[in-house]
């Protein structure tokens, strides 16, 4: 059995399935990235190597992945989605309720154009001047990359009061997390959606866009709030900062609530899919 795991572009993955192909050996490709435009490095690679056709079982982290390589393959993709250790996220889970003037967010993302950090400073800027005065968010950003400098000076510039606490160690990570009130994805490109899943995990009410498998990691008003768009995302976070019910009715939904992407779940899946590879040797 060979199971290789591809983004847009993995030689690593293509080389890993021609030689599955080669010696008849079941084969499992996931695909972890969205396409985003990069069509043509999936239908190239096909056209040169064929590899579309192979027997094999191809499955992408999420709804939206399996979709996009099932319309440039042509052939049924399943979802074989990622996981975490739900037990050990949930030891961070804090039992102190949100101050009531104050809502703590967090985002654990690189620091890079895509994970659009800059939009997020603005939103929060814009839910600031719509709710009462006296209360007020803070943000804190978890994770590294090369617009640290310019999120910061954006941040003084805005008025929002944040932190950057750059790359830290996962422990730590857990910490930040269950110290806070909501967690918020500004992404509107999420293959997955990895650090939503581990908010959730710790417990915590996530806002984020409706993308990659974020419905699934996230129901939508019992656990956090999804939205389509900027606007949409000011608008949720405004609910949240003048509805006290509705935020902690959420805190507990998500508490009460974990979501299904657990070890032995997912594991359980990968046997699966195993099996049914076995079934489609060359």
């Amino acid at each position: 059995m060979v199971h290789v795991h591809a983004s847009i572009a993995s030689a690593g993955a293509l080389a890993g399935g021609w030689a599955a192909h080669s010696l008849g050996l079941p084969l499992v490709v996931t695909f972890h990235s969205t396409l985003g435009g990069h069509e043509w490095v999936y239908k190239l690679s096909n056209a040169l190597t064929r590899w579309g056709s192979w027997p094999q079982v191809v499955a992408g982290v999420s709804p939206t992945v399996a979709d996009g390589v099932s319309k440039v393959l042509g052939r049924p993709t399943t979802v074989l989605a990622n996981g975490v250790d739900i037990g050990w996220w949930s030891e961070g889970r804090s039992a102190s309720a949100p101050a009531r003037n104050c809502i703590n967010l967090v985002t654990v993302q690189r620091l890079k154009n895509r994970k659009r950090g800059s939009v997020l400073l603005e939103v929060v800027a814009a839910a600031q001047k719509n709710i009462p005065d006296g209360h007020t968010f803070r943000v804190t950003f978890v994770g590294d990359g090369p617009r640290r400098s310019s999120l910061e000076r954006k941040a003084s510039r805005l008025g929002v009061e944040a932190r950057f606490l750059g790359a830290i160690p996962r422990k730590d990570v857990r910490e930040v997390l269950g110290n806070s009130d909501v967690f918020i994805l500004p992404s509107t490109r999420e293959s997955f959606g990895i650090s939503a899943l581990e908010a959730r995990a710790v417990g915590l009410p996530v806002v984020a866009f409706r993308t990659g498998s974020l419905p699934e990691i996230v129901p939508d008003g019992l656990a956090g709030l999804l939205v389509n768009s900027d606007q949409g995302m000011v608008d949720a976070l405004t609910q949240l900062a003048c509805d006290r019910g509705l935020l902690m009715r959420l805190c507990e939904g998500s508490m009460r609530n974990p979501p299904p992407f657990d070890w032995p779940l997912v594991v359980e899946e990968h046997e699966r899919i195993y099996r049914e590879a076995s079934g489609c040797r060359g």
